[in-house]
């Protein structure tokens, strides 16, 4: 045999050899990342079973930076997060926090977990809407058809409101009707819409607003504050005898039903006030 022919033999066989050793060392190596991660993982959660809450938050933040390719990583930054929330009371860290979770998961669960939570944060922050509705926007940026869309569509109505931008707010709950249709939310978004025009002066608009919502929900606590509403804003245009109307069909489900009656004791004095005339 041409000692060609044998020599590259023996270069194929080696090189097959090679082969198999280095996927056997790539394979003991991630094996021992598996380990080390899940071990970060153990000492983390015993640690804030203990109440110790640095110590655990050291641990997840490390399993999250020796090992950001383990399934563990996401959900031990959220872990993080979580601490430095709830128990730490460091939102400045959670929020940084959070934001390098969706950083590194921008399209999966704990991406979008997180910043869905940014939204919230910012949204009981004094003086943070603006902020909310930025991140709520992003969350519903992340997954068009996501989970959880109109919830943070209502939020950002919520907070335009808040802002004092009804006009913005009026046109959020609009845009959360015509997105969302078989929404559990649109009973909301329609109160919202009853609520900024009614702010803005245009009563009528906002009393037929609010006879919207019974089409929408057989909740009677939601009924009840819709009728309650429109009562208001009927009231508010000079329709007394309506604005009783609406009183007498939100008395049964208002979870105050002695501040209704005392509405209807207004109107009904009203009423005869401009019957004396």
């Amino acid at each position: 045999m041409p000692r060609s022919l044998l020599a590259s033999r023996w270069a194929r066989r080696l090189a097959a050899v090679l082969g198999v050793a280095l996927l056997a060392a790539a394979g003991i190596a991630a094996l021992r990342a598996r380990h080390g991660a899940e071990r970060l993982w153990r000492a983390a959660e015993a640690l804030f079973e203990r109440g110790e809450h640095r110590g655990a938050l050291g641990r997840y933040l490390e399993l999250a930076d020796a090992h950001p390719g383990d399934p563990l990583a996401l959900q031990a930054l959220h872990q993080a997060a979580t601490i430095d929330r709830l128990f730490l009371r460091d939102e400045r860290e959670a929020v940084a926090v959070l934001r390098e979770l969706a950083r590194r998961d921008p399209a999966g669960a704990w991406g979008r977990r997180a910043q869905r939570q940014l939204g919230e944060i910012f949204e009981q922050r004094d003086g943070g809407c603006r902020q909310a509705i930025v991140e709520y926007q992003r969350f519903i940026g992340m997954d068009p058809a996501g989970a959880g869309n109109d919830e943070a569509q209502l939020a950002v109505a919520r907070c335009s409101f808040a802002l004092g931008d009804y006009e913005q707010a009026r046109a959020e709950n609009e845009l959360l009707l015509e997105r969302y249709p078989e929404s559990r939310l649109r009973p909301r978004a329609l109160l919202g819409i009853a609520g900024a025009l009614y702010v803005t002066g245009r009563h009528a608009q906002a009393a037929a607003a609010y006879r919207r919502v019974p089409a929408e929900t057989g909740d009677p606590e939601l009924r009840a504050e819709a009728a309650f509403g429109a009562a208001g804003a009927l009231e508010a245009a000079g329709d007394l005898a309506g604005a009783l109307r609406e009183l007498g069909q939100a008395r049964a489900g208002h979870p105050n039903p002695a501040l209704v009656e005392q509405r209807m004791a207004r109107v009904r004095g009203r009423m005869g006030q401009q019957a004396g005339r």
